[in-house]
């Protein structure tokens, strides 16, 4: 709660009790200084004090027009501004603005902005022809900031004016999350590098469609407090409006607008329906095959233009950070950290990115995909060559999104991607977790902007500390163990904690479908997928 917040409430209460204590003169004076502190509140960026101005006018304007009536209790006009004062103290509450829990590690957390440019790439994702692709990355990395340092806000003046107003853009309200101005992080802006650690093991993470950099700011500072250095991709175009360091802004594409309200607003694909909604194992991979080769504009956005843009981004960015070619800003951070062997990381769109990223590039050492698909379909019956954290939300919330009833055993989304379909369900390093009670939104720091039971229809009923804790534990444990090979017993020492809401699930029934069929029909199957795979190629791969 901001003090304006406080301030606000705490007028509002004095005006009613001004209003049922029929003191005219403190009720009036109480709800005028409410409304200029409403006001101020709206201005800075705290929508949700507008119902306190509502609140704050009905007041003035019944003091203003009631007839005096010394000796009466004003019983129902009383209970009514009542109901409207909690509506008021509800939008505030509701809306909470509190800091990002403090990470676990021993180091304090670094954070610096930058940009790349890849001039071979041109005119992608809204960007006008022959304008080069240019991409913001976030670094957080453990540091040594100044004494009286102060942490920054989840968003900069300049980034709530832009990013968080775009990424509201998605829901028809564009100040949706632009209070998070207000909200405290643990990152210290351009702090000094810790230069004490030697090499800093990285992870290369892109965020969900239509999001931005700093999403899963929560696991960012999880893992450079315990020593990482992690790079973060904002793609351009796909992302919600992107500020450069030099005050420049890329706007979301329109195009991306239109392919997610159309999603979500006409209904999904009877494709996708099939192919990720149905129970039957041959119903479920002849959907996802079509889906993959017969969606059409502007329902293929996605497959057939993003995820080729976004795995390409994700090698640039790479490829630039090795050979050092960055910055000077951030060129002591950059060769501090070690790009040979790399954890890499997303979140829904990003989660299929990085699993595409790991089949073609040999530098990716660990894989974690937080509730992504498979929408470049290069991992889809193919063994993923590398250790990966599968993190998936409730998988009967998910089959309730569609509009389908889930079955007595719900099927993962990704049962075809990762391993080989005679093998799916046998690879020990690829693990595959659920998260109970969790949307998929519930896996970024949604949680703590939010509070229940507001939220629960969003991003789903599990507690805040299971939402932002959780996969916190769970992705610093998991690069702890296979990035820098430490023993910590994962995942079921990480799993303990949460052992009530996360649990293992096994895509075992694929391969035991798959080998029992005959040996023609799997023929066939093969057959349909090199098809789907040599489409793909022929995409632009």
């Amino acid at each position: 709660m901001t003090l304006a917040d406080g301030l606000l409430l705490a007028l509002l209460v004095v005006a009613l009790l001004g209003w049922w204590l029929r003191r005219r003169p403190l009720a009036n004076a109480a709800a005028l200084l409410a409304l200029l502190v409403a006001l101020y509140g709206m201005w800075d960026d705290r929508w949700q004090a507008a119902v306190g101005a509502v609140v704050a006018v009905l007041l003035v304007l019944a003091l203003l027009l009631r007839r005096r009536h010394p000796a009466r209790v004003p019983v129902w006009s009383g209970m009514f501004f009542t109901l409207l004062t909690s509506l008021a103290v509800a939008a505030l509450y509701f809306f909470p603005v509190s800091p990002l829990p403090k990470p676990g590690g021993p180091y304090p957390v670094g954070m610096r902005d930058f940009e790349l440019v890849d001039a071979s790439r041109t005119g992608l994702l809204g960007a006008p022809t022959g304008k080069a692709r240019r991409l913001l990355v976030r670094i957080w990395y453990p540091a040594r900031p100044a004494v009286d340092a102060q942490p920054r806000h989840y968003f900069s003046d300049a980034e709530s004016r832009s990013t968080a107003r775009g990424f509201g853009e998605l829901f028809h309200f564009p100040p949706l999350l632009t209070h998070l101005r207000h909200l405290r992080t643990n990152s210290y802006e351009n702090a000094p590098l810790r230069a004490d650690l030697g090499r800093l093991p990285v992870v290369l993470y892109s965020h969900g469609y239509g999001s931005f950099a700093g999403m899963n700011g929560r696991i960012m500072e999880e893992l450079a407090s315990n020593g990482y250095a992690v790079y973060s991709v904002q793609h351009t175009g796909d992302a919600s409006p992107t500020l450069f360091p030099n005050g420049e802004v890329a706007p979301t594409d329109p195009a991306l607008y239109v392919h997610l309200r159309d999603a979500f607003e006409h209904g999904f694909s009877p494709l996708l329906l099939q192919g990720y909604g149905e129970d039957d194992l041959a119903r479920r991979l002849d959907g996802q095959l079509r889906f993959a080769t017969e969606l059409k504009p502007p329902a293929d956005r996605a497959i057939h233009l993003s995820a080729p843009v976004w795995l390409a981004d994700r090698l640039f960015v790479h490829d630039r950070l090795q050979t050092g070619e960055v910055p000077p800003s951030v060129a002591e951070v950059v060769a501090a950290s070690d790009f040979d062997h790399v954890g890499e990381m997303g979140m829904s769109f990003g989660g299929s990115t990085t699993g595409a990223v790991c089949m073609v590039d040999q530098r990716c050492a660990a894989a974690v995909n937080l509730d992504g698909g498979d929408f470049d379909f290069t991992p889809f019956d193919r063994d993923l060559p590398v250790p990966m954290l599968m993190l998936h939300s409730d998988l009967s919330l998910f089959y309730r999104m569609l509009g389908v009833t889930p079955p007595t055993q719900p099927r993962s989304f990704n049962d075809f991607a990762y391993e080989s379909l005679a093998h799916a369900g046998q690879n020990p390093r690829i693990h595959r977790l659920v998260m109970r009670d969790t949307l998929h939104a519930g896996l970024t720091d949604n949680a703590l902007y939010l509070r229940r039971p507001l939220r629960d229809k969003l991003i789903g009923g599990a507690p805040t500390d299971v939402l932002i804790e959780a996969p916190a534990t769970l992705v610093l444990g998991f690069f702890d163990h296979y990035l820098r090979g430490r023993d910590n017993g994962f995942p079921q020492a990480q799993m303990a904690h949460w052992s009530d809401w996360v649990t293992p699930y096994s895509n075992r029934a694929v391969s035991q479908w798959w080998n029992a069929l005959p040996e023609t029909e799997r023929a066939q199957w093969e057959q349909r997928i090199r098809a789907m795979h040599m489409q793909r190629q022929a995409l632009g791969r």
